[in-house]
């Protein structure tokens, strides 16, 4: 008899958009995940008065935090590959005397993951316009996610992306803050991307870079 295989057993790994949660608190709620995928944390804290704590989850593991120009406004990205149990729970991030802001995007692969690469991640913090970020992803190892978040620490505000190529964004509004969370996934060769965002008033802070996974 001769053997029939599936033709799925030869497709190329992939990474899927699975789902998203936002807050406005300190804690966020984590959503069903299976083991095996991969949570990304765009978190944005401002206080009345002194730089929030530097404070990712427990088991996340921290792209990038923003390097405040002011006193008072932080942005972390961080990540974790789930194990399965996080669902429902509570994850404990930034906390804001002023206000707080997070988006938490769920990806799901398409393979069990075995490594985790992680471009350098551009930042900058300003009471101005920021400048363009040129996220370089070309001639990187697929499945890649490229990442983009847009904050502003002192208007009730999720700041638009005036330039970026994204599959979706995913925004979450304090009550005197804003976080906005921009991706785009690349299954098959990986390319640039520039992002930027506009002048939201005080404590504009853009962040970029890409994730990939063998």
């Amino acid at each position: 008899m001769p053997i029939i295989l599936s033709p799925y057993s030869f497709a190329p790994p992939s990474l899927a958009f699975q789902t998203s949660a936002d807050a406005a608190t300190q804690t966020i709620t984590c959503p069903t995940v299976l083991a095996g995928d991969v949570g990304v944390l765009f978190d944005q804290a401002s206080n009345n008065s002194g730089i929030p704590s530097d404070v990712i989850p427990s088991g996340f593991t921290k792209l990038k935090t923003s390097n405040p120009a002011s006193s008072f406004y932080r942005t972390t990205l961080s990540y974790k590959v789930f194990t399965g149990s996080e669902g429902g729970g509570s994850l404990t991030g930034l906390s804001g005397s002023f206000s707080m802001a997070k988006v938490l995007l769920v990806f799901r692969p398409s393979f069990v993951i075995a490594a985790v690469g992680v471009s350098t991640f551009l930042e900058e913090t300003t009471d101005s316009n920021p400048s363009s970020q040129s996220i370089a992803a070309a001639g990187e190892a697929a499945p890649l996610i490229r990442l983009a978040s847009g904050s502003v620490g002192n208007s009730a505000t999720a700041p638009a992306f005036t330039t970026g190529t994204f599959d979706a964004t995913v925004t979450r509004v304090g009550s005197n803050s804003g976080i906005r969370a921009g991706y785009a996934i690349q299954n098959t060769t990986p390319s640039n991307d520039t992002v930027d965002i506009g002048d939201n008033g005080s404590g504009n802070i853009l962040i970029s870079g890409w994730m990939n996974f063998t």
